[in-house]
C-alpha cells in the first residue's frame, strides 16, 4: 500500500512542534535557565508565550536552527528526540481515540501499520508544513518519506539529522503496533537526499 498526502493550504505545523521542543529544554535546563537559553538564541518569544493555535512552519525552523547554532547539530538532536517523544505522548493521549489503542495492537501488524499509516497520512499537513509525507507498507514493516522537511530544510550533513520526526513516529508506532518496533531515518535531505526516508521494523 502506498499513500502520499501534500500539505494543504498555508505553510502551518500544529504548535505542539514549539511546545514540546521548549519542554525538551526545560527537562534539561529547568524553567528559569530555559528561558534565559530561549532569549539567548533569539527566540524570546517562546520565553514569555507558547502558541496554542497552529503556527507557521517557519517558527519551528527557526527554533531548531537557532538551537543547533547555538549547541550544536548533535546535542540539539538529544534536544529534538526528546520533543519528539513528547510529541506522541499528547497525541496518544489526546488525538488518538481510545477504540485505536484498543483494537489496533491486536489486528496482524501489516494491517494495523496500514490503517494508523494511512490515518497519520490524512493529518500530515499538521506536522509537515509545506513537506510531503508518504508511506509504503511491506511484508517487513513500513518505509516513511517526507520530502522538503522542516527538520532538515536548509541544512547540509554527512548523516540523518531529523531526530524529532524519527523519534515521533517510533514513539507513535510502538503502543499502537508493536513495542519491539524500530524507526530509523536511512536517507535525509541534509545529505542531499531527495527525501528525508525512515525504515520501520
Amino acid at each position: 500500500m502506498h499513500a502520499t498526502h501534500p500539505a494543504v493550504g498555508a505553510a502551518r505545523i500544529g504548535p505542539n512542534s514549539i511546545i514540546q521542543t521548549v519542554g525538551a529544554i526545560e527537562e534539561e535546563r529547568g524553567p528559569q535557565e530555559t528561558r534565559s537559553f530561549l532569549r539567548r538564541i533569539g527566540q524570546g518569544d517562546f520565553a514569555e508565550q507558547l502558541p496554542t493555535t497552529m503556527i507557521d512552519e517557519i517558527a519551528f525552523i527557526s527554533l531548531i536552527s537557532a538551537i543547533r547554532a547555538d549547541i550544536g547539530v548533535e546535542a540539539a538532536g538529544r534536544i529534538l528526540a526528546r520533543s519528539g517523544e513528547r510529541t506522541a505522548d499528547y497525541l496518544l493521549a489526546n488525538r488518538i481515540p481510545a477504540p485505536a489503542h484498543a483494537i489496533l495492537p491486536r489486528l496482524p501488524r501489516r494491517l494495523g501499520l496500514s490503517l494508523l499509516l494511512k490515518a497519520i497520512s490524512g493529518h500530515a499537513w499538521t506536522f509537515a508544513g509545506t513537506g510531503r509525507f508518504s508511506y509504503k507498507v511491506d511484508a517487513k514493516g513500513a518505509t516513511l518519506s517526507l520530502a522538503n522537511s522542516p527538520e532538515s530544510r536548509g541544512m547540509t550533513a554527512d548523516k540523518p539529522i531529523c531526530r524529532y520526526y524519527e523519534s515521533c513516529f517510533q514513539s507513535l508506532l510502538r503502543p499502537l503496533i508493536d513495542r519491539r518496533l524500530v524507526v530509523r531515518e536511512l536517507r535525509c535531505a541534509a545529505q542531499g537526499a531527495e527525501a528525508c526516508v525512515f525504515e520501520v521494523r
